[in-house]
């Protein structure tokens, strides 16, 4: 990790209240790869909020936490959402340099 100090910056914009994507990831036997179950939280007052439903449904399950760049509208289930995202917390343990891949 690197460090430096800054000064305030005036950013041009900002997403008071983003939404929110948790990754759930599990391995259901050696041989398989890693499955993925997705979720969006809306109206989200603050990250802890995240964090914690999270935590609370994980079941020792893996999990990453993104903001959501945009605000993308939802849509049915079967219709993937292609709005960028930023890594808040975890990792996905399909990476190569995962440390689920040790």
């Amino acid at each position: 990790m690197r460090v430096t100090e800054t000064d305030h910056a005036e950013p041009s914009e900002m997403v008071p209240f983003p939404n929110y994507r948790v990754n759930f990831w599990e391995k259901r036997s050696p041989e398989c790869s890693w499955s993925l179950d997705a979720y969006v939280l809306l109206d989200v007052a603050e990250i802890n909020e995240v964090l914690d439903w999270a935590r609370e449904h994980a079941n020792a399950r893996p999990y990453e936490v993104f903001a959501e760049f945009d605000d993308e509208e939802i849509h049915e289930l079967a219709t993937p959402r292609t709005t960028p995202l930023i890594r808040l917390f975890g990792e996905d343990p399909n990476d190569p340099n995962s440390k689920y891949n040790a």
